[in-house]
């Protein structure tokens, strides 16, 4: 091991109070297994606000917080800066990296291309600049993470290149996603006016989720559809589409709460067309609840095929699937392959590869005696 690098720079600009996304999950786990680490001196976490940083890092061992200006431009500036100031490492868990350029190794993360692939969003005019920055990074970069193979492959469809030194790294999952009951667990279906065993879908509800799939449906599915953290917006857009449609509408569930959502939860259902990750499958895998997923690559990828799969175009094989764990015995089979798979990702032990490429780069044994390896000084 090595000791002491310095600083580790983190962009940090996904938290935001109240609200944690996929991104944001990430950051969460990089940041609580570096502060854990032995080879770290001090992480300092630019972010928006200093109220949106998790309790758990605000007083947390080796960790400095720095809010950066309101300012677009600014911010991005003074990220550039701070990889000045005696910084190893520059890490953001976006594709892009400071338009000011960094100054130190740099590592950038891609979820995903599909908001720049996506024909529901790919005609918005920011695309263009975002792949501009993907590029740029790409090129740039020490280090580029993906989250699954099928987000490696887009990106170089979209690209043409993987970046320096690609690694495909599946983010590793919250320990507070497990078996175990909560005490509280009837207070919180009561606040929701919940009763155990519905299907469960959570995401944002942009069009890429597909609910239309299972909204059609909803009326004939013996149990009820519970969709959660789609926004008031989102929900206009897909009540619109299915007015019919009998689903209960959740939009905001605290981040504490939402394992308890999980646990009692029949099955948990993601109908995406394209993902970059899909972290809910496997959170209600840990929480011993099954999971059924659409047809698409990423999601058979990172469930490891212990999901149900079920065609992302024909309802009538969601109804199947669901039906098919009425049965008892197919249903714990599925629980037991579930919490099998997903025992590797969790707590920090699911980081352990992400750490590893860290400590790997810092020593400079990610490239090879006599490498191009150019001087990130100079960016040549």
């Amino acid at each position: 091991m090595i000791s002491n690098t310095g600083r580790i720079i983190i962009d940090a600009r996904e938290f935001v109070q109240g609200n944690i996304t996929g991104i944001g999950r990430v950051l969460w786990g990089l940041i609580d297994a570096l502060a854990k680490s032995n080879f770290v001196k001090q992480i300092v976490l630019a972010v928006k606000s200093y109220e949106a940083v998790p309790k758990k890092f605000v007083n947390g061992n080796r960790i400095r917080i720095i809010e950066l200006p309101k300012s677009f431009i600014q911010s991005e500036k003074r990220l550039s800066d701070l990889s000045k100031a005696k910084a190893s490492l520059l890490i953001s868990p976006y594709p892009k990296l400071p338009i000011f350029g960094s100054h130190c190794l740099a590592v950038h993360t891609i979820h995903d291309v599909l908001d720049l692939t996506h024909p529901a969003y790919r005609k918005r005019f920011k695309v263009y600049f975002d792949i501009f920055r993907l590029k740029k990074a790409l090129a740039r970069a020490d280090l580029t993470w993906y989250d699954s193979s099928s987000s490696k492959n887009e990106t170089h469809k979209l690209a043409g290149k993987w970046g320096n030194n690609p690694r495909v790294r599946f983010p590793g999952l919250d320990e507070k996603f497990n078996t175990q009951s909560d005490q509280n667990a009837m207070d919180i279906l009561k606040k929701f006016s919940l009763q155990p065993g519905y299907i469960l879908v959570a995401g944002n509800g942009l069009p890429h989720k597909n609910l239309g799939v299972l909204l059609q449906i909803s009326d004939r599915l013996k149990r009820p559809l519970v969709c959660v953290g789609v926004s008031q917006a989102n929900q206009k857009y897909w009540q619109a589409l299915y007015p019919g449609a009998k689903t209960l509408w959740i939009e905001h569930i605290e981040d504490e709460a939402f394992p308890s959502i999980v646990r009692n939860a029949f099955c948990l259902a993601q109908p995406s067309t394209a993902e970059g990750f899909g972290y809910p499958p496997l959170e209600a895998m840990a929480c011993g609840v099954p999971a059924v997923v659409s047809d698409i690559a990423v999601l058979v990828e990172t469930t490891g095929s212990q999901a149900l799969v079920a065609d992302r175009n024909d309802s009538q094989a969601w109804i199947k699937a669901f039906d098919d764990l009425e049965d008892s015995g197919f249903y714990q089979n599925r629980v037991k392959k579930g919490l099998q798979w997903v025992k590797p990702f969790l707590g920090r032990e699911g980081w352990k590869k992400h750490l590893s490429d860290l400590v790997e780069l810092l020593k400079g044994n990610l490239y090879e005696k006599g490498s191009n390896h150019r001087d990130y000084r100079t960016g040549r």
